[in-house]
Parts: C-alpha cells; sequence; structure tokens
C-alpha cells in the first residue's frame, strides 16, 4: 500500500514539474509576442478600432483617426455612464465614429468589431489596445475575421519602457494574468468551433 502511494505520489510530482515547467517556457514564449511597435504605422486604413481601457489608447485612436490613418472609428466597449458621446458629437468626422456599447470583455470586443467591420465593408483595420493585450485581442479578432488585414498598433505603457521591465512585480503579474486568460482563449476556441460545428450538422 506504502508502495503503491509513493508511486503515485512520485507520478503526481513529476506530472506538476513538468506542466509547471511548460507553463513557464509558454510565459516566456508570451513575453516575446508581446508588440512593443505599431505594424505598418504610416499606412491608411479602412477602419480603426480601439478596445477601451485605457485614456491613452483613446488619444491615440482619435489623433490617427484626425490625421485620416483610417476612414471610418469603432470605440468599442464604451461605459454606459462615459461622456464619450458628447465629445464625439463635437468631432467633425462624428458621422463616421461609432459607439460599441455591447461588449464587456476581450471576446465581447471582438464579436462587437466583426459585426461593425461586416456592416462598413472593412477590408483593412488598425487595432489598437495596450501592448500586453495584443496578443489575445488578434487572437480572438483574427479568428472571427480572417478576411480582413489586420494591423496591431500597440499602446506601450511607462512601466514596459524600462530595459528589465519584468523585474518590475506589479508588471510581471499583470503580463502573468493576461497570459493565463491567452491561454484560456486559446484552449476555449476550439471547443467553440467543435461545438459550431455540430450545430450546423444538426440544421443540416
Amino acid at each position: 500500500m506504502l508502495r503503491l502511494f509513493l508511486f503515485y505520489s512520485l507520478k503526481f510530482l513529476m506530472l506538476t514539474a513538468t506542466g509547471g515547467a511548460l507553463w513557464l517556457m509558454g510565459l516566456i514564449l508570451f513575453t516575446r509576442i508581446i508588440p512593443s511597435f505599431p505594424q505598418d504605422g504610416a499606412n491608411p486604413v479602412d477602419g480603426i478600432v480601439i478596445f477601451t481601457g485605457g485614456e491613452t489608447r483613446l488619444k491615440v485612436a482619435l489623433s490617427l483617426f484626425e490625421q485620416k490613418k483610417g476612414k471610418y472609428l469603432l470605440i468599442s466597449g464604451v461605459n454606459p455612464h462615459s461622456t464619450l458621446a458628447e465629445m464625439v458629437a463635437h468631432n467633425p468626422l462624428r458621422s463616421h465614429i461609432t459607439l460599441g456599447y455591447a461588449a464587456r470583455d476581450t471576446l465581447g470586443n471582438a464579436e462587437e468589431t466583426t459585426a461593425w467591420a461586416r456592416d462598413y465593408h472593412i477590408k483593412t483595420l488598425r487595432l489598437i489596445t495596450s501592448n500586453y493585450h495584443m496578443p489575445r485581442s488578434l487572437l480572438e479578432l483574427r479568428h472571427l475575421l480572417p478576411e480582413v488585414q489586420i494591423l496591431p498598433h500597440p499602446v506601450v505603457g511607462k512601466s514596459f519602457l524600462q530595459p528589465k521591465w519584468w523585474l518590475d512585480p506589479s508588471t510581471l503579474r499583470l503580463v502573468i494574468q493576461e497570459y493565463n486568460k491567452f491561454l484560456f482563449a486559446l484552449i476555449r476556441r476550439p471547443f467553440e468551433d467543435f461545438q459550431g460545428l455540430l450545430r450546423v450538422k444538426e440544421k443540416a
């Protein structure tokens, strides 16, 4: 009995150690795909979308839009209690600005953007969000909009400008939280695709 207990305990420890090592390797790879610079930042696009969550993101989006780097602008995930509607009302290009109130998370942002992009026949799209949030945002959006060219335009926070930002506990904690969410989205996606396929077969 003791021998069996030791066998399973050792097996559990080995699996835990292997899982931990894989998770750590994934985290290192994740930090390498966090972008620091916009892709083709000078090129104009059909549409610009910002996933709300910070004042700096909004400033970048409005600046690009007013420089006519995009024909249409979507601000996704707007708080219904914000004053954005009043601010947009005074913008001379307000007829080309859409405020999206439906999204509550990143997947919701992607779904809201997908509907908007298809309504406005968007073929090239510039995505603005924080740099650490960009990998998951691209994962969700590119899956729903495979026909659209999506150019990442990361907004880099001050904490990421340090040469060794990972030594800052709060920044590292933020990245680890985002990495875990990215893993969950990566695992969730195939299950949702499979469920969608089953629904299509049931209707056929």
